[in-house]
């Protein structure tokens, strides 16, 4: 039992001197010692945030702020110099290193700014000019390879279009080239629809906004199918989210008004109803591996009753040939909320259509 309890403690003992020989290797003046003045960085920004320095760590982050710094200018010199199209991932990564620990001095305590007396370095400009540049050479890359229309290409230019998401989600024409790699490298393309409103839909409303009719002219169409059954080899999955259901009230607007001609004349009531209904969400395509949707495209969708009418008193020679028109028409009912809905579900058809062209 007492040799148990000596090998307890002397474990105890190994894990303490492990323990502190790996502190004293990770401290900062460790780390400048070993040119790692990122880490260094870090560690002693984290100790002014918790307002913890002494003069021998002011002067140690100085010493690293700069020296970081400098490095980083120094590298996106060269790399400049180079003259090499693919330096800007790098450039960027350098700009926004300096970037980075600008801000981070920046937060410091009044008090510390003062000791330290850093001038801050403004490369904001230089880092939105290097995010444009960057963005335009991953897209390049990316649309150079999905020109070839081969799925192995598509696969590697995927991850170049997310690139260029993460830089600028806007990019101009990324969600369709997105799909487009997505559509061309895919086996399978798994359609789905999911209510999200928490309004009970009516009956056959699915079926409607992922109606194969109008999907039928998509050049991936071979590639759709409608049941996890058929799911084969590389399954993405488009899936249409709707989210939210808006039914306006029933609007009713009246117009009194007389039209002449010589010496007869009518009076005219002008009657306009209105009313909508209209659908939001998103429509997503989903990776079997990931739980995040790759590409979302948000959708808003709608359909308009919109409908006018008139009844007049007097001579009806008087009537424009519009209002003439208008009185000949009749007073139709308001249309119900499901009629409406079912408009607005072949809209949203046309929606899902396009994107799969």
């Amino acid at each position: 039992m007492r040799s148990l309890k000596l090998k307890s403690i002397s474990n105890m003992i190994l894990l303490m001197l492990l323990s502190f020989s790996l502190l004293q290797c990770s401290t900062p003046q460790k780390l400048i010692d070993q040119e790692q003045y990122d880490l260094a960085f870090d560690a002693l920004i984290k100790k002014g945030q918790n307002g913890r320095m002494n003069a021998e760590q002011l002067m140690q982050l100085k010493q690293v702020y700069h020296t970081a710094n400098q490095l980083d200018h120094e590298r996106i010199t060269s790399l400049k110099a180079s003259g090499s199209p693919d330096i800007w991932p790098d450039v960027l990564h350098h700009l926004q290193s300096i970037q980075q620990r600008t801000k981070a001095v920046q937060r410091l305590s009044p008090d510390l700014k003062q000791q330290l007396d850093l001038k801050p370095v403004n490369v904001d400009e230089e880092v939105l000019a290097a995010k444009i540049t960057t963005t335009q050479y991953y897209n390049r890359l990316a649309e150079k390879l999905l020109a070839s229309e081969d799925p192995g290409d598509s696969r590697a230019a995927l991850p170049l279009f997310e690139r260029v998401q993460q830089l600028n989600p806007a990019y101009p024409g990324l969600d369709r080239n997105m799909r487009r790699a997505v559509f061309t490298m895919a086996d399978r393309l798994l359609i789905g629809f999911k209510n999200e409103a928490g309004v009970q839909l009516p009956a056959g409303f699915a079926d409607q906004v992922l109606s194969q009719q109008a999907i039928s002219d998509s050049p991936w169409q071979s590639k759709i199918i409608w049941s996890p059954d058929q799911e084969l080899g590389n399954t993405y999955q488009i899936v249409v989210v709707l989210e939210e259901i808006e039914v306006s009230p029933h609007k009713t607007g009246q117009t009194t008004f007389t039209e002449k001609l010589e010496s007869i004349q009518a009076e005219v009531i002008r009657y306009e109803l209105q009313k909508s209904v209209s659908l939001s969400g998103q429509i997503q395509i989903i990776a079997a591996e990931r739980k995040q949707a790759l590409i979302i495209s948000p959708f808003n969708v709608s359909s308009q009753f919109d409908y006018a009418y008139a009844r007049y008193s007097g001579d009806e020679k008087a009537l424009t040939e519009a209002t003439r028109y208008l009185t000949r028409k009749a007073a139709l009912p308001y249309p119900s909320d499901e009629s409406l809905l079912k408009d607005a579900a072949a809209e949203l058809n046309k929606t899902v259509a396009l994107l799969l062209k």
